[in-house]
């Protein structure tokens, strides 16, 4: 559990901004648009994987010897990717929905 928190707070805080930017105002009046918002998370999971990456990488080389800060992570970088994914998952499903609406 304390994983999760750690490695999904900035990526959290991303989707919070998101939603209190769009009910506090409208998109064209806010500064990032859904669009920024999304951009910027996948770079913060790119960054989390990279870094876990080159951990996984150091370790293996053994320039390092702390397995435990790999894993956490991989963990991080894991758990930021399943979040990414699932907030996908719904916005297409919310779009699948809407296209299915008859005007």
């Amino acid at each position: 559990m304390a994983i999760s928190a750690i490695g999904t707070q900035s990526l959290t805080e991303t989707f919070k901004a998101l939603t209190q930017k769009s009910t506090s105002s409208t998109l064209s009046d806010s500064s990032l648009s859904f669009t920024d918002i999304m951009n910027n998370a996948m770079k913060e999971v790119e960054s989390l994987s990279n870094a876990s990456e080159t951990q996984a990488n150091s370790l293996l080389t053994g320039e390092t010897k702390d397995i435990h800060s790999v894993v956490i992570a991989a963990e991080k970088a894991d758990i930021a990717l399943q979040m990414t994914l699932q907030v996908r998952n719904k916005v297409l499903d919310a779009y699948q929905e809407m296209m299915r609406m008859q005007i």
